[in-house]
């Protein structure tokens, strides 16, 4: 299993998007990326990126920020996801699907649960056997087993959660607002609150 890369396990045991969220971790742990837990707002803090997938990312986020969902969803349709998935296609492994998704084959399948089950054991061997390149051992059993395999609850949480939805204004707020501030000069009690 050594012949794996992180990125190659993740698009075998998550998809796409795993492949995005592994890009994103590696990031995170080096301190180049910035995570808010509570906005789900990806920011970054230096743009140095150690391969093309992690550029890709670095490349979606403008200089204040952007929506973490959005982020992985944009890397994961990118063409450096789309060149791990032609390695994989290439071995066999997997395949597009009737609407242009990666659906992996059954040797792809049996790859998958091999690689789960390295990850996944506790022999001292389980993550050095996945582990091929410079990747923390955090970013290859992530790449595995997903968020669950990440220790760190502030950067788990954001994975896990949704990105919020922007709030929608009436259309006539701005005059809806001069009025009330009109109604406060004019020192008359608003109706709704008047008690006779």
């Amino acid at each position: 299993m050594a012949e794996f890369t992180p990125y190659k396990i993740a698009l075998l045991c998550g998809g796409p998007e795993r492949v995005a969220q592994c890009a994103l971790l590696a990031l995170y742990e080096r301190r180049r990326v910035r995570v808010s837990k509570a906005t789900r707002r990806v920011t970054v803090v230096e743009h140095i990126a150690d391969d093309a997938v992690q550029a890709a990312l670095l490349d979606e986020v403008p200089d204040s920020g952007f929506p973490l969902g959005r982020v992985l969803s944009a890397v994961a349709d990118s063409p450096e996801v789309a060149s791990v998935a032609g390695a994989l296609a290439a071995r066999g492994l997997v395949r597009r699907g009737v609407r242009g998704r990666i659906r992996l084959t059954l040797k792809g399948r049996a790859a998958r649960r091999e690689l789960r089950a390295t990850a996944g054991s506790s022999a001292s061997t389980g993550l050095a056997a996945l582990k091929r390149d410079a990747a923390s051992s955090t970013v290859t059993a992530f790449a595995a087993l997903g968020p669950t395999a990440v220790q760190d609850a502030k950067f788990r949480h954001a994975l896990e959660g949704e990105d919020f939805k922007p709030v929608s204004l009436p259309h006539d707020w701005a005059k809806m607002a001069q009025r009330n501030s009109e109604l406060e000069r004019s020192h008359i009690p608003d109706g709704q609150y008047f008690h006779h």
